[in-house]
């Protein structure tokens, strides 16, 4: 869909349909990715309002995108999802950015590694080992409070993705 030859890697779609959310580093001057949308009968790709993003998912109304603005695994991404336990400045936070001014509400939390976010209905999930183990937490922008949706039970979710009516996940791998 692109004619850039660097890594442009797919993150998600728009909540029409009509164009796919992807990462690339084609306008870093080091090294850091943006999101832009593409057109799915290709064109010119568009930048997302944001200075540096990983990867993102739309809000219901398309207003808002829950996005990772920066990580400290962007060199393994097809091998894992993260330095688990890392609790450096690097470790990466989930941020929720208005997309018509990039004013930005941070999703809260002490020192986790947070990830693939995922906004269903009026809330955003994702992945998080802010209590040992890599579980699926759930932030309700409503009322300002993050809490596990789904332990992981001793073994660490790996990945995970929303769909209609379902969040997919891969535990065991």
């Amino acid at each position: 869909m692109t004619t850039h030859p660097g890594s442009d890697q797919v993150v998600g779609w728009t909540r029409d349909g009509k164009r796919i959310l992807f990462r690339s580093g084609r306008d870093s001057y080091s090294r850091f990715t943006q999101l832009y949308t593409v057109s799915v009968s290709g064109g010119l790709p568009e930048l997302l309002p944001l200075p540096m993003a990983v990867e993102g998912s739309y809000s219901p109304d398309s207003s808002h995108l829950a996005y990772v603005p920066f990580t400290n695994f962007a060199e393994s991404w097809q091998r894992q999802r993260g330095l688990k336990h890392y609790r450096g400045v690097t470790a990466s936070p989930i941020w929720i950015a208005e997309l018509s001014d990039s004013s930005v509400e941070k999703v809260p939390r002490k020192d986790s590694n947070d990830s693939s976010p995922m906004w269903v209905s009026n809330k955003v999930y994702f992945l998080s080992d802010r209590n040992g183990q890599v579980s699926l937490y759930v932030y309700d922008p409503s009322t300002k409070q993050v809490s596990e949706a789904l332990p992981s039970n001793g073994v660490d979710i790996k990945s995970a993705s929303a769909g209609p009516d379902a969040i997919v996940y891969e535990q065991f791998g």
